[in-house]
């Protein structure tokens, strides 16, 4: 059997596609939960080496929460994808300029602590590449607690795709 097309498509950005983008769409795969069939979660960055797996930090703050990012690989963003997702989170600023440079639609690009307004901006999501272990966990923490603030929008977005 042929799994149905997805209806939404998500992609989130970060720099080396080897941290933060990774461990967020992971993330997110794992709060849509049965709903995630309908939703193709991406990752990739604005200045990516292809094929790198995730960090070791990476993949050991996820799987405390069974997350598994080991078969991830880095690749670097696009303008085909950028126009194929229906809403780009990037993790900073710069991200944003960067993939808006490349093409990316200004409304639907956000800065994944803006969004959705008001957001927490006062809350970023700095890279823990390079830093220690509990800059790993820091940044995880907070990815996860914005990607509990988008969950209910894909959600409702996914509904009103439905009807």
């Amino acid at each position: 059997m042929i799994p149905p097309e997805p209806i939404f498509r998500i992609l989130f950005v970060c720099t080396g596609n080897t941290c933060r983008s990774p461990m967020a769409a992971g993330a997110l795969a794992r709060e849509l939960g049965t709903e995630g069939a309908r939703v193709e979660v991406a990752s990739a960055g604005t200045a990516a080496w292809e094929g790198q797996p995730a960090t070791e930090g990476a993949i050991e703050v996820a799987n405390r929460d069974g997350i598994d990012l080991g078969a991830h690989r880095s690749r670097r963003v696009t303008p085909v994808m950028l126009r194929a997702a229906d809403l780009v989170l990037v993790m900073d600023r710069d991200h944003l300029s960067a993939v808006q440079a490349l093409g990316a639609e200004p409304r639907r690009t956000h800065v994944l602590s803006d969004w959705p307004e008001p957001g927490e901006p006062g809350l970023p999501v700095s890279d823990p590449f390079g830093a220690s272990i509990e800059a790993y966990e820091e940044c995880w923490r907070r990815i996860r607690r914005h990607v509990k603030r988008v969950t209910p929008q894909v959600l409702e977005t996914l509904r009103a795709r439905s009807v």
